[in-house]
């Protein structure tokens, strides 16, 4: 991308700050698509005043005029961004080793952490273990996270539903008659279209709408006040999953908690339908 050259060409330029600036956006080039300047700053730990500056030597008059520039290249006929995802990879992988991808997974698991210390998340809690149904639904690369945390949840309570829109509207979740229903998502940038759709539907009609996504996320906020941001960029080629992977790890537990003998009945009837087809060989 024209704006990664610029970067590159302009290093000499920028002051120690500013390369704090440079290193975080070259690193993570999706993120001036969606973070305004002060955004930016504040990931970094740098004034917005820094940030416009870093912009200005580079020929833009802000973030936004960058912005602009960058969404044509990446939405408009300049590019097509799934055909040159390896091309966008190598232009932006910064030099490092085995350590900044330890680092980068340290990182969202600490944060999905600090997260479970919220009150959010004790709401959370208590609306999946509360809900007369649970749907969980996963767009993308999350549908296999979606699927996995649908079918251990199974394991500890009953009416936990899989949806994956096959049926183009939804159905199953939106005609449920249950007085109490929770959704769950999971999304990453540049996240799916029906998402925000799925999750206004769901809210209008009473179901508790909660979101696992990226801390790039700008459209679940405005839905619903359970959404659960962590940490993905890391120099690998895919975004890492690792945040939401131990976020929706740490619900399971503190549902199995709040539920304390009724997930060992549940446990039961299901070991005895195990036993009943002989699925396991030990």
């Amino acid at each position: 991308m024209d704006w990664i050259g610029a970067v590159v060409g302009h290093d000499a330029s920028f002051t120690k700050l500013e390369k704090r600036v440079a290193a975080y956006l070259t690193a993570n080039p999706d993120a001036l698509l969606i973070d305004t300047s002060r955004a930016i700053a504040e990931r970094v730990g740098v004034s917005p005043m820094t940030v416009t500056r870093f912009f200005k030597k580079l020929g833009y008059e802000n973030a936004a005029a960058a912005r602009r520039k960058l969404k044509r290249q990446v939405y408009g006929p300049e590019m097509n961004r799934i055909g040159n995802r390896f091309e966008l990879f190598r232009e932006s992988k910064p030099p490092v080793g085995g350590d900044a991808v330890m680092q980068g997974g340290i990182a969202a698991i600490r944060r999905a952490c600090d997260v479970r210390g919220q009150d959010m998340w004790r709401r959370i809690v208590e609306a999946v273990a509360g809900a007369d149904s649970v749907y969980v639904t996963g767009f993308q690369t999350m549908a296999y996270l979606a699927r996995g945390f649908a079918m251990r949840l199974g394991y500890v309570r009953s009416n936990v539903h899989e949806i994956d829109g096959a049926d183009g509207v939804y159905a199953k979740l939106l005609t449920d008659p249950a007085p109490r229903r929770v959704l769950v998502m999971m999304d990453i940038f540049r996240y799916a279209r029906n998402g925000p759709v799925l999750a206004r539907a769901a809210r209008d009609r009473g179901v508790d709408v909660i979101v696992f996504c990226d801390e790039f996320c700008d459209w679940a906020a405005e839905i619903t006040p359970y959404v659960v941001a962590l940490p993905s960029a890391t120099p690998l080629f895919f975004r890492s999953d690792t945040g939401i992977h131990f976020s929706l790890g740490l619900l399971e537990q503190d549902v199995i908690d709040a539920y304390g003998e009724g997930v060992r009945k549940q446990m039961e009837l299901l070991s005895e339908a195990q036993e009943l087809f002989g699925q396991y060989m030990k």
